[in-house]
């Protein structure tokens, strides 16, 4: 039923504080009504909704689906006695608005996330026995001057305090698929028509709230380019690189503003619609990363979102 992850709606305290973080991360701002709205550069689509409050919080994940999904959906959400209710925001778009197990709001939208901004394609990589790039430099003094220009939002994770009654709505009400897990204590779930590894993913916490977001980038390069221009531009460093066991992408965590992580990622699995494909549970630090310049810092895992 749930095929793509069209974007989030996050309120925060000061809206300037973060146009400041997200435009030097990469993302576009534009005022819609009396929130400010992200977006990838190139790319049609709200990716983040920042929303004045008086405290930072993930508000809601708004989904994709198609017409047959959507007609699926509301059945499911009828027989486990889930509740459609009036948007709990003012936002400008239609969908259906409900709530997770607990108290996390979604919207479900018929709609199709449009494509990634950016025709130029990164240059081959050459591995052994795969030499793609023949008689063309991969950098010249111009690749200098490169900077992190995101995609698409990827995925999210979100804390749980109760991983796998999570799960369990997000399958068996959403459709959704688990690709991989650690025990009660994460879990990646992808859409119900295949695509990344994962769409959202669940850490356990004794409360809600946003681990991190997602931007996928064109190369390894742009991950750190962006890595480094957010720390040169004051942004504390978090992760990375490094690269997931969970995933397989190469990965780079930096703080935003208020305490939860963002992600530059590349070369994250990809598994189609209907594979037969086996997820790993195992231990979280053996999902974590195969390796990174530095071990995941004790705040890692931290929820820093106020409860409700």
């Amino acid at each position: 039923m749930i095929r793509s992850l069209l974007h989030i709606g996050m309120t925060v305290p000061d809206l300037e504080i973060g146009r400041a973080f997200y435009e030097t991360f990469g993302l576009e701002m534009r005022a819609s009504g009396n929130d400010y709205v992200f977006r990838c550069p190139g790319r049609d689509q709200d990716q983040i909704r920042l929303m004045q409050g008086s405290k930072k919080k993930l508000s809601y994940t708004a989904l994709g689906t198609n017409e047959a999904g959507m007609e699926q959906l509301l059945r499911k959400l009828r027989e486990a006695n889930v509740s459609l209710q009036p948007p709990p925001f003012d936002v400008p778009f239609g969908g259906i608005w409900f709530q997770d197990p607990h108290g996390d709001w979604l919207n479900v939208q018929v709609a199709e996330p449009a494509p990634a901004g950016g025709s130029v394609l990164p240059p081959e990589i050459n591995a052994h026995g795969r030499y793609r790039r023949i008689g063309k430099r991969a950098c010249d003094i111009s690749t200098r001057a490169k900077r992190a220009r995101p995609l698409r939002l990827g995925h999210l994770i979100k804390f749980s305090p109760d991983v796998p009654a999570s799960t369990a709505f997000y399958t068996e009400v959403l459709g959704m698929l688990v690709s991989d897990k650690s025990l009660d204590i994460l879990a990646f779930l992808r859409g119900a028509a295949g695509g990344d590894h994962h769409m959202v993913a669940f850490a356990k916490s004794t409360h809600t709230g946003l681990h991190h977001l997602s931007f996928e980038v064109a190369d390894l390069d742009e991950i750190e380019i962006g890595a480094q221009t957010m720390i040169r531009a004051g942004y504390q460093d978090s992760f990375g690189l490094g690269r997931h066991v969970g995933g397989s992408n190469y990965f780079h965590y930096l703080r935003d503003p208020w305490g939860s992580l963002i992600e530059y990622f590349w070369d994250i699995d990809v598994i189609p619609e209907g594979a037969d494909w086996e997820p790993i549970d195992a231990a979280p630090h053996e999902v974590m990363f195969v390796w990174a310049t530095t071990p995941p810092p004790d705040d890692f895992v931290l929820n820093f979102e106020a409860r409700d």
